[in-house]
């Protein structure tokens, strides 16, 4: 099983990822992940019938909501 770790950065920008990946990737559940994307937070396509994530967006995100996240418990 490939392990997916982008945490030091993304060797392959243009990777796709599954909801699944992404998720285990972001540490949410799959379904958070769709209820993201129909918020339209995160952007994704379609491969067939499988929803696929760019894998260098799906890092920014998390970056992005880490360091929300970051500042929210510093402003409290």
């Amino acid at each position: 099983m490939n392990e997916i770790t982008l945490e030091a950065g993304v060797s392959s920008p243009d990777h796709d990822l599954t909801a699944l990946e992404a998720a285990r990737l972001l540490g949410v559940s799959k379904l958070h992940v769709i209820d993201l994307l129909e918020a339209g937070e995160i952007d994704y396509h379609m491969v067939g019938a499988d929803l696929m994530f760019n894998a260098a967006e799906i890092a920014s995100y998390k970056s992005d909501r880490e360091h929300r996240d970051s500042e929210s418990l510093v402003s409290a």
